[in-house]
Protein backbone atom coordinates (compact mmCIF):
# COMPACT_ATOMS: atom_id res chain seq x y z
CA UNK A 1 0.00 0.00 0.00
CA UNK A 2 1.35 3.53 -0.61
CA UNK A 3 2.04 5.70 1.97
CA UNK A 4 -0.60 8.04 3.69
CA UNK A 5 1.17 11.14 2.31
CA UNK A 6 2.46 9.87 -1.16
CA UNK A 7 0.18 12.39 -3.16
CA UNK A 8 1.97 14.54 -1.20
CA UNK A 9 5.20 13.44 -1.83
CA UNK A 10 4.11 14.00 -4.78
CA UNK A 11 3.63 17.44 -4.70
CA UNK A 12 6.83 18.35 -3.22
CA UNK A 13 8.61 16.81 -6.25
CA UNK A 14 11.39 19.00 -7.97
CA UNK A 15 10.31 18.99 -11.59
CA UNK A 16 12.62 17.06 -12.72
CA UNK A 17 11.72 14.51 -10.23
CA UNK A 18 8.19 14.89 -11.32
CA UNK A 19 9.19 14.13 -15.00
CA UNK A 20 10.99 11.39 -14.19
CA UNK A 21 8.26 9.65 -12.03
CA UNK A 22 5.97 9.95 -14.66
CA UNK A 23 8.27 8.92 -17.22
CA UNK A 24 8.96 5.58 -15.28
CA UNK A 25 5.51 4.95 -15.22
CA UNK A 26 5.64 5.47 -19.03
CA UNK A 27 8.31 3.17 -19.07
CA UNK A 28 6.56 0.24 -17.63
CA UNK A 29 3.20 0.67 -19.18
CA UNK A 30 5.27 0.71 -22.76
CA UNK A 31 4.50 -2.85 -23.20
CA UNK A 32 0.89 -2.62 -22.97
CA UNK A 33 1.00 -0.37 -25.70
CA UNK A 34 3.68 -2.09 -28.00
CA UNK A 35 1.32 -5.53 -27.34
CA UNK A 36 -1.78 -3.55 -28.66
CA UNK A 37 -0.27 -2.04 -31.34
CA UNK A 38 1.25 -5.10 -32.93
CA UNK A 39 -1.74 -7.18 -32.30
CA UNK A 40 -4.28 -4.68 -33.99
CA UNK A 41 -1.40 -3.45 -36.32
CA UNK A 42 -2.19 0.20 -35.16
CA UNK A 43 -0.20 2.88 -33.59
CA UNK A 44 3.46 2.95 -33.50
CA UNK A 45 5.36 1.54 -30.93
CA UNK A 46 8.74 3.18 -32.68
CA UNK A 47 7.27 6.51 -32.19
CA UNK A 48 5.94 5.80 -28.53
CA UNK A 49 9.82 4.19 -27.67
CA UNK A 50 11.13 7.53 -29.32
CA UNK A 51 9.35 9.66 -27.42
CA UNK A 52 10.45 7.83 -23.97
CA UNK A 53 14.17 7.98 -24.97
CA UNK A 54 13.97 11.72 -25.54
CA UNK A 55 12.76 12.21 -22.09
CA UNK A 56 15.20 9.94 -20.43
CA UNK A 57 17.92 11.81 -22.87
CA UNK A 58 16.36 15.07 -21.52
CA UNK A 59 17.03 13.83 -18.30
CA UNK A 60 20.24 12.29 -18.20
CA UNK A 61 22.22 14.69 -21.35
CA UNK A 62 23.17 18.50 -19.68
CA UNK A 63 23.27 19.98 -23.03
CA UNK A 64 20.71 18.27 -24.88
CA UNK A 65 18.30 20.48 -26.45
CA UNK A 66 14.80 18.87 -27.79
CA UNK A 67 12.07 20.36 -28.48
CA UNK A 68 8.77 18.86 -26.53
CA UNK A 69 6.49 20.50 -28.78
CA UNK A 70 7.39 18.89 -31.71
CA UNK A 71 7.54 15.68 -30.20
CA UNK A 72 4.31 16.53 -28.71
CA UNK A 73 2.88 17.01 -32.26
CA UNK A 74 4.38 13.55 -33.50
CA UNK A 75 2.92 11.38 -30.47
CA UNK A 76 -0.43 12.42 -30.13
CA UNK A 77 -1.13 10.52 -33.64
CA UNK A 78 -0.29 7.40 -32.06
CA UNK A 79 -2.86 7.74 -29.24
CA UNK A 80 -5.61 4.63 -30.01
CA UNK A 81 -8.92 5.96 -30.11
CA UNK A 82 -11.13 3.72 -27.96
CA UNK A 83 -14.08 3.90 -30.48
CA UNK A 84 -12.64 2.21 -33.04
CA UNK A 85 -11.39 -1.07 -31.32
CA UNK A 86 -13.37 -3.85 -29.79
CA UNK A 87 -10.57 -5.43 -28.13
CA UNK A 88 -10.02 -4.69 -23.87
CA UNK A 89 -5.82 -4.26 -25.08
CA UNK A 90 -6.90 -0.80 -26.47
CA UNK A 91 -7.38 0.78 -22.51
CA UNK A 92 -3.94 0.02 -21.12
CA UNK A 93 -2.62 1.01 -24.51
CA UNK A 94 -4.80 4.20 -24.02
CA UNK A 95 -3.88 4.48 -20.28
CA UNK A 96 0.35 4.37 -21.29
CA UNK A 97 -0.52 7.20 -23.90
CA UNK A 98 -2.16 9.17 -21.54
CA UNK A 99 0.85 8.98 -18.81
CA UNK A 100 3.27 9.78 -21.53
CA UNK A 101 1.17 12.34 -22.22
CA UNK A 102 1.29 13.73 -18.80
CA UNK A 103 5.40 13.88 -18.80
CA UNK A 104 4.61 15.72 -22.03
CA UNK A 105 2.30 17.86 -20.37
CA UNK A 106 5.16 18.35 -17.88
CA UNK A 107 7.48 20.09 -19.74
CA UNK A 108 5.25 21.43 -22.91
CA UNK A 109 3.05 24.36 -21.05
CA UNK A 110 2.48 22.96 -17.86
CA UNK A 111 -0.32 24.18 -15.76
CA UNK A 112 0.81 25.17 -12.46
CA UNK A 113 -3.06 23.66 -11.25
CA UNK A 114 -2.40 20.58 -12.12
CA UNK A 115 -0.15 18.04 -10.92
CA UNK A 116 0.83 15.50 -13.49
CA UNK A 117 2.63 13.55 -11.52
CA UNK A 118 -0.08 12.45 -9.80
CA UNK A 119 -2.23 12.50 -12.46
CA UNK A 120 0.17 9.62 -14.09
CA UNK A 121 -0.15 7.52 -10.82
CA UNK A 122 -3.68 7.83 -10.63
CA UNK A 123 -3.75 6.60 -14.11
CA UNK A 124 -1.49 3.62 -13.79
CA UNK A 125 -3.47 2.51 -10.40
CA UNK A 126 -6.55 2.72 -12.58
CA UNK A 127 -4.56 0.79 -15.21
CA UNK A 128 -4.54 -1.86 -12.95
CA UNK A 129 -7.96 -1.83 -11.54
CA UNK A 130 -9.52 -2.03 -14.52
CA UNK A 131 -7.69 -5.40 -15.57
CA UNK A 132 -8.44 -6.50 -12.44
CA UNK A 133 -11.93 -6.21 -12.62
CA UNK A 134 -12.05 -7.63 -16.52
CA UNK A 135 -10.50 -10.08 -15.37
CA UNK A 136 -12.84 -11.09 -12.59
CA UNK A 137 -16.04 -9.81 -15.22
CA UNK A 138 -17.43 -8.13 -12.42
CA UNK A 139 -16.63 -4.49 -10.38
CA UNK A 140 -14.39 -5.31 -7.04
CA UNK A 141 -15.07 -3.89 -3.85
CA UNK A 142 -11.89 -1.82 -2.66
CA UNK A 143 -10.54 -4.53 -0.23
CA UNK A 144 -10.52 -7.22 -3.15
CA UNK A 145 -8.92 -5.06 -5.38
CA UNK A 146 -5.91 -3.19 -2.85
CA UNK A 147 -5.18 -7.09 -1.54
CA UNK A 148 -4.75 -8.64 -5.06
CA UNK A 149 -1.16 -9.15 -6.26
CA UNK A 150 -0.73 -7.12 -9.08
CA UNK A 151 -2.20 -3.96 -7.18
CA UNK A 152 0.13 -4.28 -4.49
CA UNK A 153 3.16 -4.46 -7.22
CA UNK A 154 1.59 -1.40 -8.45
CA UNK A 155 1.83 1.00 -5.10
CA UNK A 156 5.31 -0.97 -4.16
CA UNK A 157 6.70 0.21 -7.64
CA UNK A 158 5.92 3.96 -7.10
CA UNK A 159 6.48 4.08 -4.12
CA UNK A 160 10.38 2.44 -4.94
CA UNK A 161 10.58 5.49 -8.18
CA UNK A 162 9.83 8.04 -5.37
CA UNK A 163 12.37 6.69 -3.05
CA UNK A 164 15.04 5.89 -6.13
CA UNK A 165 14.30 9.90 -7.14
CA UNK A 166 15.53 10.94 -3.01
CA UNK A 167 18.76 11.33 -4.44
CA UNK A 168 20.96 13.92 -5.89
CA UNK A 169 20.04 14.43 -9.49
CA UNK A 170 23.21 12.94 -11.69
CA UNK A 171 22.95 10.39 -14.71
CA UNK A 172 23.71 8.04 -12.83
CA UNK A 173 20.72 8.46 -11.01
CA UNK A 174 18.54 8.53 -13.32
CA UNK A 175 19.96 5.93 -15.46
CA UNK A 176 19.36 3.46 -12.61
CA UNK A 177 15.00 5.11 -12.32
CA UNK A 178 15.19 4.16 -15.78
CA UNK A 179 16.88 0.48 -15.51
CA UNK A 180 14.60 -0.33 -12.36
CA UNK A 181 11.31 1.40 -14.70
CA UNK A 182 11.87 -1.34 -17.40
CA UNK A 183 10.73 -3.99 -14.78
CA UNK A 184 12.81 -6.86 -16.80
CA UNK A 185 10.05 -6.24 -19.79
CA UNK A 186 7.17 -6.63 -17.60
CA UNK A 187 4.07 -4.25 -17.66
CA UNK A 188 1.99 -2.85 -14.67
CA UNK A 189 -0.59 -5.64 -15.85
CA UNK A 190 2.13 -8.37 -16.33
CA UNK A 191 1.89 -7.84 -19.77
CA UNK A 192 5.91 -9.18 -20.91
CA UNK A 193 6.85 -9.16 -24.92
CA UNK A 194 9.54 -12.12 -24.26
Amino acid sequence: MLEANYEQQLLKLLPWQKVSFITALAERSFPNYKLFSEACETGDAQQFRSSLDLFWESLTVKSSKINFAIQLDRFEPIIPNVDKFDVYGVYPALDACVILNSAFNSLVGPDPDVNEAINASRVSIGTVASYLEALAGEELDEDDMFADELMKEEFQFQQAILDLLTVQKSPDSIKAVRQFAKNDGISNIGITLD
